[in-house]
């Protein structure tokens, strides 16, 4: 957990109720009634005009009422007869926790079907008797005329277990799907990737393989619901199993022998893994994970000279508009990283065009050539430029914009005179308000750094901490941003200086995270850990606690677990 996620605390909106209901498809009233209660609400629908033609002789009458349950829902079936008087009739289900119950505790709802002159059979799915999980006893359907006149009715006793709202309208939005869009729907919710939707993803797939269990590809992805759920060796075993029952059900699966094969590289296992991505590639698949992953495999490998055309083979294949454009992104972010290492700004900067040039200059991509453009290229007018589309566009409002921006005006502050000088420290502010921020950004290159030094000469304090508590040091040391911290230490930033609610030494924050680079760093900058404290305890104590052996032989070299 990141030292950010420590001192401030997240929650997870919840969906309101009513939304939910919004969705609900069916309901024309629906009230529930207690002793002692106000009556239910009455829905006024428009009067049907009376038929011309006199009523059927007869009596009206409700036979042969049963409930089944069908489609994740029950159903309501019975024979009726109706002579077409009272007019306007409707049907209205109660249902009752106990049998012989008052009527007034039953849980009422009237129903959106016609009802037709003379003798019919009819099949009605009943609505949810409430919010929470219930079990119904008894239930009694009526024939009613239009201001509640009761014609007809039969009651019968039929146990019902209805689980909670929520659960009975996620089963029925199951049961009306085919399961190819449920297969849509679940790969959707992976992609998504947070806890909840994994979870309905992982319910949506073992229904479907519960009624197909000849269907590979919802072995495929259960696999990435396992990977994701449990990253790591347990994670990576479970994949593995799902995938081996996709390929024992086809052979010829090449999704699934592109997962499995992304597996093996994360299990050391990286022969058996090409091996697979060589196979999948005879077929030439639109899935531009093979590419993704291959690439991958190479840089475990450290074999960068044949990564880097695997993530131009993702980014030369053709868009497919579905959730395999994901590889694509991902081996634009890979490739951009690779090339970064070995200072090809050239090369940086044509990826980063390509890129722009396909998802658009008001893309939140063209934020992220704004910013290449800032500390790569030091040309802040037109990493201006690209920033202020990407900010303009609907779908990009992100704060790295933002901060984008305020550097560039930052940058031309420290380099202007006369009044366009006091104009870009105006609009610096707007973007990038001072505070420890600012500083940690522009602390990120060489090319901004001059800002900062300037900043700090106008009055800014190098270790000012913000709302949170943290200063430009804890961020750079928070995010194991090792270049940028060693520039504030020049800067004159102090190890020692404590941060958030806990006033944690800064220099604590690689110790607890167990960043052995980040403890030498501020070694080499002369913090002594055997004299520095947090709550009592030294470095080497924590370490300890930890049993991080590594972490410990570089606080105290002669020291062992």
């Amino acid at each position: 957990m990141s030292l950010k996620q420590l001192i401030r605390s997240h929650r997870r909106p919840f969906v309101l109720f009513a939304i939910l209901v919004s969705l609900t498809v069916g309901y024309v009233a629906y009230g529930i009634r207690e002793a002692n209660s106000n009556p239910p609400m009455v829905v006024f629908n428009p009067p049907i005009p009376p038929s011309a033609e006199p009523p059927l002789a007869g009596t009206n009458a409700i036979s042969h009422f049963s409930v089944q349950r069908k489609n994740g829902s029950w159903t309501a079936e019975f024979d009726y007869f109706y002579t077409g008087s009272p007019p306007a009739a409707q049907w209205r289900i109660t249902q009752f926790t106990e049998v012989g119950a008052d009527p007034s505790q039953g849980r009422m709802a009237f129903m959106p079907m016609k009802v037709e002159r003379g003798a019919h059979h009819i099949s009605i799915d009943m609505q949810h008797p409430g919010e929470s999980a219930i079990v119904i006893q008894q239930v009694t359907v009526e024939m009613v005329g239009a201001m509640n006149q009761l014609s007809a009715s039969q009651t019968i006793r039929q146990p019902m277990e209805w689980p909670s709202w929520q659960v009975w309208f996620r089963d029925r939005n199951l049961a009306s799907k085919s399961n190819d869009e449920l297969l849509k729907q679940a790969v959707v919710l992976i992609d998504q990737s947070d806890q909840q939707s994994l979870s309905e993803a992982k319910v949506i797939l073992e229904r479907l393989i519960t009624k197909d269990p000849q269907m590979d590809a919802g072995y495929v992805e259960l696999a990435r619901v396992a990977m994701k759920t449990r990253w790591g060796p347990e994670g990576f075993h479970q994949a593995e199993n799902l995938l081996d029952s996709a390929l024992q059900i086809r052979p010829d699966s090449v999704n699934a022998k592109i997962l499995l094969g992304y597996v093996y590289a994360h299990q050391n296992r990286y022969a058996p893994a090409e091996r697979l991505f060589s196979e999948a590639a005879t077929s030439n698949p639109p899935n531009i994970w093979l590419w993704a992953n291959w690439g991958e495999l190479y840089v475990m490998q450290n074999r960068i000279d044949q990564a880097i055309p695997k993530y131009r083979e993702a980014i030369a294949r053709p868009r497919t508009g579905g959730t395999y454009d994901r590889a694509r992104l991902d081996a634009y972010f890979k490739l951009l990283n690779l090339l970064k290492q070995r200072k090809d700004k050239d090369g940086m900067e044509t990826i980063h065009q390509q890129r722009v040039a396909e998802y658009g200059a008001g893309s939140c991509y063209a934020a992220e050539y704004a910013q290449f453009l800032l500390t790569e290229r030091g040309d802040a007018t037109k990493a201006t430029d690209m920033a202020t589309q990407s900010l303009s566009a609907d779908d990009c409002t992100d704060v790295d914009t933002r901060h984008v921006l305020g550097m560039a005006h930052y940058v031309v502050w420290s380099k202007a005179t006369g009044p366009k000088r006091q104009s870009a420290l105006n609009q610096a502010r707007i973007y990038l308000p001072a505070g420890p921020m600012p500083l940690y950004l522009l602390a990120g290159s060489d090319v901004t750094l001059v800002a900062a030094q300037q900043l700090i000469s106008a009055g800014e304090q190098i270790d000012q901490r913000d709302n949170d508590k943290l200063t430009a040091l804890a961020y750079a040391m928070d995010r194991r941003d090792h270049d940028t911290a060693r520039r504030l230490l020049k800067l004159g930033a102090k190890p020692e200086a404590t941060v958030s609610e806990n006033e944690i030494p800064v220099a604590f924050i690689p110790v607890l995270a167990g960043d052995v680079d980040g403890v030498r760093l501020l070694q080499q900058f002369g913090i002594n850990y055997t004299t520095l404290r947090f709550q009592g305890m030294t470095a080497a104590d924590i370490a300890k606690r930890m049993g991080k052996l590594p972490l410990l032989k570089v606080l105290e070299p002669r020291t062992s677990l």
